[in-house]
């Protein structure tokens, strides 16, 4: 009964830390009717980034690592909430770096399991909380859907700011392939993986664990069910979700370079 107890109490905290304070997040959108969520595949080296001032910029995960984001200037980067394997160092230590490259008027959402590192390590900028283990409709003061991608968060996100097209850059869910599983950015230099290697825990993508198609498919597929039923979801909102990557084949949502006007 203790231990029952404890758990609830655990749950609550982790689950309602300061998340209806996200409702604010509306105002900074202003007029900006197009929404670009930027990910970390490969693609995104071959997109030209420039002159998106128009736009309402959401990066992700290791994005804060593109050469050029003090000029892109993300309104909002996300991360995803820690995981096996990766521990209380190695996520400080990213978060110190992504708060080093960040713009400091770029304001970081990160999930509430998280706070007490992230207060450490993002000092002086402005910082939201999310948590994760709800359903639709999708609603930042509330736990959303748990995701199987940080993109995934992004995408509700978007939704929940109510910006009418949505266009996805580098994210390309290639579970097809037999190339070891890559970034923009290399491994080897700052990174998630870096830090992690650092603390000797190695994920599986950089062991070649998944290798098979098969092996991706299933590892993708509770994924994509995510996205297609956000798509769903954000039509009958009168929302449309773009992939605006020329390069990612990935096909939940049908291609349009509207963004590039």
């Amino acid at each position: 009964m203790i231990k029952r107890l404890r758990k609830i109490i655990k749950n609550i905290l982790r689950y309602e830390v300061d998340i209806h304070k996200n409702e604010s997040l509306k105002k900074i959108v202003g007029q900006k009717s197009e929404l670009l969520i930027l990910g970390s595949a490969p693609s995104i080296n071959l997109l030209n980034l420039n002159r998106l001032d128009d736009k309402f910029i959401i990066s992700t995960s290791n994005f804060h690592e593109h050469k050029d984001i003090s000029s892109i200037k993300p309104d909002i980067h996300v991360f995803a909430a820690s995981h096996e394997p990766i521990t209380n160092v190695i996520m400080y230590n990213w978060f110190v770096r992504c708060n080093d490259r960040l713009p400091k008027t770029t304001l970081v959402l990160v999930e509430s399991r998280d706070r007490i590192i992230a207060e450490k390590a993002f000092k002086e900028r402005k910082l939201h909380f999310y948590s994760y283990g709800g359903k639709l409709p999708v609603d930042f003061n509330k736990p959303i859907i748990s995701p199987w991608s940080v993109a995934v968060v992004a995408l509700q996100l978007g939704i929940f700011l109510n910006i009418k097209e949505i266009y996805l850059l580098g994210i390309d869910h290639d579970w097809q392939s037999l190339e070891d599983y890559a970034h923009f950015y290399s491994h080897e230099k700052e990174s998630l993986e870096y830090f992690a290697s650092k603390e000797n825990v190695h994920f599986t993508y950089d062991r070649n664990a998944l290798r098979s198609p098969k092996s991706r498919l299933y590892r993708e597929y509770e994924l994509y069910q995510q996205y297609e039923l956000l798509g769903e979801y954000a039509s009958n909102l009168g929302i449309k979700i773009f992939n605006g990557d020329r390069s990612s084949g990935f096909d939940v949502y049908n291609h349009s370079y509207n963004w590039m006007r």
